[in-house]
C-alpha cells in the first residue's frame, strides 16, 4: 500500500453487505433499503402526517419548547436495526456513515433558520463509560461547521432508566431535572439546533430544549437521524 492509500485510501467497505464503496461507508443498494419518512410529514415533530391539518394526531394539544424537528428516515426496518448495531453492539462506523446523512440535512435546515450553536443530546457517564461514545456527538461528526458544535455546554446531570417502553408521561417524568446548562451567557439570544438519534414522543428533546430556553436561548430547531413509527390506535399516552 502506498503513502497516498494509506492516508487517502480509495476505497471503504458498506457498513451492511461489505461490498467496496468510494465514500460515505454504505453502497447505492443498501442506501435503497433505508426507509425515508413519506410525506406529508408534521410541521412540529417532522413525522408521517398522514391526518388532516398540518400537526399529526400525536402531537395536537401538546406544548412543545422547539419550535420543529427534522427527522430523515423512519425508525422501521434496516433502520431500525442499524440504530440497534450502531448503538447496543458499539458498531461506530454505522454511526459516522448516518452522519453523512445528518449532515445533508443540516445543510436544508440552515437555509431556513439562522442556526448559531449545534448541540448533541448528552449521555450519561455510566453510559458513556459502557458505549465508548455519544451517538448524537457521532452523527455531528461530518457538520462542515464545525465552531458552531458545542459538546459540553449541555450536560446530563443523573442516571436515567432506559425509555424503551416507557408511556409518554412517564418519559418525561424520567427526564425531569436530568439536564443542566454549563455556562448560560453563551446561549443568551442564540439559536440552537439540538441532534439525537431518534424521535419517539419527543419527551428528551423536549427537556433539553426547556432548559437551553430557561438559560435564555432564542429559537429551538431539533434534527434526529430517526422518526419513530406510532400508529393512531397505539399511540403512546
Amino acid at each position: 500500500m502506498g503513502i497516498v492509500d494509506l492516508f487517502f485510501p480509495r476505497q471503504v467497505k458498506c457498513v451492511v453487505c461489505g461490498d467496496e464503496v468510494d465514500k460515505f461507508g454504505i453502497c447505492e443498494k443498501c442506501s435503497r433499503l433505508l426507509t425515508l419518512i413519506p410525506a406529508p410529514t408534521c410541521e412540529i415533530c417532522g413525522g408521517e402526517n398522514s391526518g388532516k391539518g398540518k400537526v399529526c394526531f400525536e402531537c395536537k394539544g401538546r406544548h412543545f419548547n422547539f419550535e420543529k424537528n427534522y427527522s430523515i428516515f423512519s425508525y422501521v426496518n434496516n433502520v431500525r436495526d442499524m440504530v440497534v448495531n450502531f448503538k447496543q453492539n458499539g458498531n461506530k462506523a454505522i454511526g459516522e456513515m448516518f452522519a453523512y446523512f445528518i449532515a445533508d440535512k443540516y445543510d436544508e435546515i440552515i437555509s431556513k433558520h439562522n442556526v448559531n450553536l449545534i448541540i448533541p443530546v448528552p449521555i450519561s457517564d455510566g453510559r458513556l463509560k459502557t458505549r465508548k461514545f455519544n451517538q448524537s456527538e457521532v452523527l455531528c461528526s461530518q457538520i462542515s461547521e464545525q465552531n458552531k458544535i458545542n459538546n459540553s455546554l449541555l450536560i446530563r446531570t443523573k442516571e436515567t432508566p432506559h425509555q424503551t417502553g416507557l408511556s409518554r408521561q412517564n418519559r418525561e417524568d424520567n427526564l425531569k431535572a436530568s439536564f443542566e446548562v454549563k455556562d448560560k451567557k453563551i446561549l443568551k439570544g442564540k439559536n440552537i439546533l439540538i441532534v439525537d438519534d431518534i424521535y419517539t414522543t419527543g419527551a428528551t428533546l423536549n427537556a433539553c430544549a426547556k432548559v437551553l430556553k430557561d438559560a435564555g436561548a432564542k429559537e429551538i430547531i431539533t434534527l434526529t437521524l430517526a422518526r419513530a413509527v406510532v400508529k393512531k390506535d397505539k399511540i403512546i399516552d
